[in-house]
């Protein structure tokens, strides 16, 4: 292989992999979203029947933590509130747990809305 065209490759892979580190959107999110992005995480972490799918959630919430300026104090609030969630039993035509519906009707909760509107009031000091 030509020095060039090593050197392209080797220039593509490192931007590959600078743009795979990045979270671009996660940085813009306000930090009423950022925890209420936590809190759908830690659910679908919660009720995920695989463990590689609970794996990734608990690190998208870990992602979601990293960007957050409140106290880890609200966290133990909204995980309350998730595990309140979880427990609920769903029904449906379908047989089915409904997982997924849980946590996405905790995401749009009047609850979840008052905790972490109440939580970016007191924002902590990095």
């Amino acid at each position: 292989m030509k020095p060039s065209v090593l050197l392209w490759v080797l220039a593509g892979i490192a931007c590959a992999t600078v743009q795979a580190q990045t979270l671009p959107q996660t940085s813009k999110y306000s930090q009423k979203t950022l925890l209420k992005n936590w809190a759908l995480s830690i659910c679908l972490a919660q009720v995920a029947q695989d463990e590689r799918t609970a794996r990734d959630a608990g690190s998208t919430a870990g992602a979601y933590l990293e960007f957050g300026q409140q106290d880890l104090a609200v966290y133990d609030d909204l995980r309350a509130l998730v595990a309140k969630y979880v427990a609920l039993k769903y029904g449906g035509s379908v047989p089915s747990e409904f997982n997924t519906m849980k946590c996405i009707d905790l995401f749009h909760s009047k609850e979840l809305d008052r905790i972490t509107s109440k939580a970016v009031k007191t924002v902590r000091v990095r």
